[in-house]
């Protein structure tokens, strides 16, 4: 069975044109003779002329993939047109494993194309190649591979935030203890009685110390936090660096870029 090839082949020796040159003048002696004259018949509404001819294409040497597609079918448009939907499924399963988007004629009939479009549904699509320009990789190479960047991840900041947290709410303790001692002063000065204004005065220094110790450790963990924010997650291993590969194949070159 032939396979068009010549997609694959790098124009620009004369290796190259000739296998394209031998591949196109096979193509045309493999040309289905049965073929043409069925699809004639099925159109003229002879069908069992044309299911008799349609045999004879599918055992006809050299023939296409999209030929023998077409070649099933008809098979299955002119066996559920007399009445054999069981076999005419098989050959639509056939010819749509051979060419996935082979497509029943425009004059179909709509219930035909419903079945067509209902037994397609049960065979999933083929699988497609990422290769730059169409179409499936040669066996022996030569596309060119696109390799999708790959991010690296996110540098994870736990104890960043977490000192964060401690230094802010630290320097809110302070301000608050700063606000208690400063009012308890102002009740010292305001204080006749010198054993309530000698109460007052320790709870004024208890809380000042306090004060100074709470944005003391704030201040530091401020510090720390940013430290820790350009430092942790840094021993990471850095993503692969860029580059362009060429391999030399038997018909051209592979290129791969790596990201």
């Amino acid at each position: 069975m032939i396979k068009k090839t010549y997609r694959w082949i790098r124009i620009g020796s004369p290796l190259a044109l000739a296998i394209i040159l031998l591949t196109a003048s096979g193509e045309a002696r493999a040309k289905n003779p049965y073929l043409k004259q069925a699809i004639q018949s099925y159109e003229n509404f002879e069908y069992e002329e044309a299911l008799r001819i349609l045999q004879q294409a599918a055992e006809a040497p050299g023939s296409t993939e999209e030929e023998l597609a077409k070649v099933h079918l008809y098979m299955g448009l002119v066996r559920f047109t007399l009445g054999d939907p069981a076999q005419a499924e098989k050959d639509f399963k056939k010819a749509i494993r051979l060419n996935y988007q082979i497509k029943p004629p425009p004059d179909t009939s709509p219930k035909i194309v419903s079945e067509f479009q209902r037994v397609k549904k049960t065979i999933p699509p083929p699988e497609v190649k990422g290769t730059l320009g169409g179409g499936d990789q040669p066996p022996g190479g030569g596309g060119i591979v696109i390799v999708k960047p790959v991010p690296p991840a996110p540098r994870k900041r736990v104890w960043t935030w977490v000192v964060l947290g401690v230094g802010a709410g630290a320097l809110v303790g302070g301000g608050v203890f700063g606000y208690l001692a400063s009012s308890a002063k102002a009740d010292f000065d305001n204080q006749p009685w010198a054993d309530k204004a000698n109460d007052l005065k320790n709870t004024a220094e208890s809380r000042a110390l306090i004060a100074n110790i709470l944005f003391g450790v704030g201040g530091a963990g401020m510090a720390a936090a940013l430290i820790l924010f350009f430092t942790e997650g840094a021993d990471q291993p850095a993503p692969q660096t860029s580059g362009l590969s060429v391999t030399p194949t038997l018909l051209g070159f592979e290129a791969t870029y790596r990201f």
